[in-house]
């Protein structure tokens, strides 16, 4: 790791300046910090825990989804939470390049699809324009 401990050490910096990621092409938002040291340190206890690859170093996710440093190769992999691979950058640098102050934002607001009435609403309010 010690290859690689400076850009590890420095990635809880990442979440000052970066919201969101191109992932495949597709801009992502980044919903979880990137992880301290310290937790770096702890993660790599928990990995044979989550099926992690002991070649990898998770620095950022939940545990279900993880970006992780491959050791040997200094490359950066995206793993969803069966552990196969969304995404592999060649490099830091690659996966800094992606790297976006975008923020997504997304309209929340519920929005009508599409309406029916049903058969029975429909027969009443025909009855009652006749009677009007």
């Amino acid at each position: 790791m010690n290859d690689y401990s400076k850009f590890l050490k420095e990635a809880e910096g990442m979440n000052k300046k970066y919201a969101s990621i191109y992932l495949n092409c597709e801009l992502e938002p980044l919903a979880m910090p990137f992880w301290s040291w310290e937790e770096i340190q702890k993660g790599l206890g928990l990995r044979q825990e989550w099926e992690v690859d002991v070649s990898l170093i998770p620095f950022y996710g939940d545990w279900h989804n993880l970006f992780c440093l491959k050791e040997s190769t200094g490359e950066i992999v995206a793993l969803n939470d069966d552990r196969e691979v969304l995404c592999t950058w060649a490099s830091i640098k690659d996966f800094k390049s992606c790297l976006s102050e975008k923020e997504i934002e997304y309209d929340d607001r519920p929005q009508i699809d599409s309406t029916s009435l049903s058969h029975d609403l429909s027969e009443i309010t025909n009855g009652l324009k006749r009677k009007h």
